[in-house]
């Protein structure tokens, strides 16, 4: 079965591109979808991540990181030029669905990028009270103006929302262009979810057919979150044909059929 990282990261670390590449290797996972989230998070830049797919075109893919209320559509849109796959959503100025914002994914759903918003309550290194960082502005169901507005464009609600779990598996349920992810960091949100049960919020027949696989953590922890799903996914019975979906399916659907 084919696996492919949809949600990770490159952190501005000396030799992480190379730790990173190793780890997907042992794993056995085929490629990885990469962004950097710049100086508030201490991560890698844009360029950095340009650099890292355009030296291993055939392992990473990159997405771009674009922060509305600061980047504008033109970012996208250079962004696709250069060769760059999908846009990493997070820390927006407003919330998500601003209409002041409508141009960013406009120009994603012309240029067929996938949008991987954070949703949720946000975690930096440190303090940034200039910088004008609500939550609240990420819940999950900010996004159901935009997936409306653009039935075309493909959306992930990152974390399945965090702590609003049901709002964004509610979410992926009713509208046909959003897919979620269970992505976090072990022993945060997704120890808790496992001890209540993750089916209580993907209850409908077939639902973990909307769930794209990723880690979103460093490359040291990436074996251990691929093996806690793949035991999460034989606990909870899923077909060989969901987990390929969860795996990779969706993933390469969302990103036209072409890695």
């Amino acid at each position: 079965m084919r696996i492919i990282d949809a949600h990770a990261h490159l952190i501005a670390e000396p030799g992480y591109v190379e730790g990173l590449l190793r780890t997907l290797d042992a794993c056995g996972i085929e490629q990885c979808c990469v962004s950097g989230l710049g100086r508030l998070f201490g991560f890698a830049d844009d360029a950095a991540v340009r650099s890292a797919f355009g030296g291993h075109p055939d392992r990473l893919i990159g997405a771009v990181f674009v922060r509305p209320g600061v980047d504008s559509a033109e970012k996208i849109d250079q962004a696709h030029a250069d060769g760059f796959r999908m846009v990493k959503v997070s820390l927006p100025r407003g919330p998500y669905d601003a209409p002041a914002y409508h141009p960013l994914w406009a120009m994603a759903a012309e240029r067929g990028m996938p949008v991987l918003f954070h949703t949720g309550v946000v975690t930096l290194p440190g303090e940034a009270p200039d910088e004008g960082i609500s939550s609240w502005n990420m819940h999950p169901m900010r996004l159901e103006p935009i997936a409306r507005a653009f039935p075309g464009l493909g959306i992930i609600a990152a974390h399945l929302g965090i702590h609003w779990n049901e709002d964004a598996a509610e979410l992926a349920r009713m509208r046909p262009n959003v897919y979620v992810d269970l992505t976090g960091e072990p022993g945060g949100w997704r120890s808790r979810a496992d001890a209540v049960g993750m089916a209580k919020w993907l209850w409908w027949p077939d639902a973990f057919s909307k769930v794209v696989f990723g880690t979103d953590v460093h490359y040291s922890k990436i074996a251990g979150n691929l093996r806690e799903d793949t035991i999460r996914f034989e606990r909870l019975g899923l077909t060989a044909a969901t987990r390929e979906k969860i795996f990779s399916g969706n993933i390469l659907k969302l990103l036209g059929g072409k890695v």
